[in-house]
Parts: structure tokens; sequence; C-alpha cells
């Protein structure tokens, strides 16, 4: 007679085919943890992979934390208050604060945009000049025709992909401060309207400087003429586009007006023909220096022969 566990060994139990399996596979995980090589190798598990949380810093460093974030954003507010200030139209606050605000935005943060209503110019302004010239001793000065100077400078602009500041802003731009200097008389307004009037004619010497002899030129008159750019097809408006013209005074060229280049080779010209006529006085020296020789010699003759 068998024994019950040969009995259960023989009937082939289940209890007894699981108890087989899962026992060495268990062992298995066990084996495969000390040896390091199973999927938690390392000692990591899955705590250590939680980030950690601003409730575990310490009190200082969460102090430091909050103290720059709330600098930040102090900070941040204060700099689009400015801003806000500095782009608003006129009003109370901006005036009263205008010096505050004109110290923190200028140079860094400069802005030469409208935010509220933005008013695009509505006109074509154009800056022509003419000049006398000195024709020669004795003869009187000529008059050129009017040269478009904002002409020239949009035909350096246009298909140039790197146009330079100077053809882009400075003749506009030394207008402009010319208008606002001036009142409706055309008279200047202080000592702002003095520098822009001597300011926009340099500017024009310096740009008629590629057509005429300056050393040449006695006086120059500018003139801006202002077209009214028309109204766009789905507008009823009809607007008057006949440019007008407004002309300026005679102004008398110096030698400080010149650019400095042509003011050095006119000073070496100067220069010049000082010498040539030091040395036409030399030369007529001596010649007077020699008459005079032969001068003494004939009285020296006459009063050989009197007796």
């Amino acid at each position: 007679m068998m024994s019950s566990d040969s009995a259960a060994g023989a009937r082939g139990e289940p209890g007894e085919e699981r108890a087989s399996t899962v026992t060495p596979s268990d062992d298995g995980a066990r084996d495969d943890r000390a040896r390091g090589g199973g999927p938690l190798a390392g000692g990591v598990d899955d705590d250590s992979l939680e980030s950690v949380r601003l409730g575990a810093l310490s009190l200082p460093a969460r102090a430091v934390v909050a103290v720059a974030i709330g600098a930040l954003a102090v900070y941040a507010c204060w700099h689009l208050a400015m801003i806000f200030l500095f782009v608003a139209p006129s009003n109370t606050v901006r005036e009263e604060h205008w010096g505050t605000v004109r110290a923190y935005m200028y140079p860094e943060f400069e802005q030469n945009w409208k935010l509220f209503a933005p008013n695009p110019l509505q006109r074509n302004t154009a800056v022509h000049a003419r000049a006398e010239i000195r024709e020669g001793a004795g003869q009187s000065p000529s008059t050129t025709e009017w040269i478009d100077l904002t002409a020239w400078e949009i035909d350096q602009i246009r298909h140039n992909p790197l146009p330079s500041h100077s053809n882009q802003n400075m003749l506009r731009r030394g207008w402009d401060f010319y208008e606002k200097s001036h009142n409706d008389d055309g008279e200047p307004v202080g000592m702002r309207g003095e520098v822009s009037a001597s300011y926009l004619h340099r500017i024009a010497l310096e740009r008629l400087g590629d057509r005429l002899d300056l050393t040449t030129v006695e006086r120059i008159q500018l003139r801006v003429v202002n077209t009214r750019v028309p109204a766009p097809n789905w507008r009823s408006e009809d607007f008057d586009t006949e440019p007008t013209a407004e002309e300026l005074g005679w102004w008398t060229v110096t030698t400080e007006d010149l650019p400095a280049d042509v003011r050095t080779s006119g000073d070496a010209a100067g220069r010049g023909a000082e010498a040539e006529g030091e040395t036409e006085d030399a030369d007529g020296g001596t010649e007077a220096d020699g008459d005079t020789a032969a001068d003494a010699n004939d009285d020296t003759d006459g009063n050989e022969a009197r007796p």
C-alpha cells in the first residue's frame, strides 16, 4: 500500500505542481536582486524617481526664491508702466512723472511708435535745393535749377538690401527738426531753431557736393514740396493731390559750413594761391631792385661825366 504523499505524486495533483512552479521563480527573483541584474538594479526604486517639491527646501531657500520672484514681478510691472506712460497720449500722470519716465526709457528702451490710434503720414514731403554759383571775377553769379534731394536719396535706397542710415533718415529728420523748431512765419523758436536751420543747410550742402563744386557756391536756397496722398478706392474723400511748395530764404555759405574734405581742399588751394602771390611779389621786388641798381649806375656815370 502506497503512502498518501506517493499517491498524490502519482495522481499529479495540481497543488503540488503549483508549489513546484512558484517556488523556483521566487527564488530566481531573489537571486537576481542579489546579483544586481534585475529590473530594479542599482538600488533605484519608484520613490526615488519622484520630483523634489518646494516644501522639501529649507526655510532660507524658500525665502530667497520668494524674494527673487517678487522682485522680478515688481520690475516687470515697473517696466510695463514706464513703456505705457512713454507712448501714452498726454495726460496728468505722464506730465507729472515725465522726467522719471524719460530718464528710464532713454537710451535703452526708446520707442518711436504710437500705441494709441497710430496716425501714419498722409503726404509725401520732398526737399529741393538750388545754389548761386560764382562764375568768375567781374561776372554775376548764376543760379542752378532746383535739385530734388529727396528723390536722389530714394534712388540710393531703392533695390538696396543694406541702405545707409544717412540716406534713410538724415534729410527727413533734419527737415522735421527744422519744421518743429520754427513758427508759422518761418522764424526760429529759440536756439533750437537756429541750430536746426544750420543743420538742414549743411545736410543740403553735403548732398550738393556730388553735383557742384562747393568752393564756388555763394548761397543756397531750400524749398519743401508737399503732395497729399490720394484716398484709397474704397473711401469717398476727394483730396487735392496737387503739390504745394514752400520756399525758404537764401542762406550765405561760409567756410565753416562746407564738409570737412571740401574745406581742407579749399584751404590747400587758398594756401597755394597765397604762395603764388608771394612768389609774384618776390619777382616784382627783384625787378624793382634791378631797376634801382640801374638807376644808381646811371647816376654814378652822370656824376663822373660832370666836372
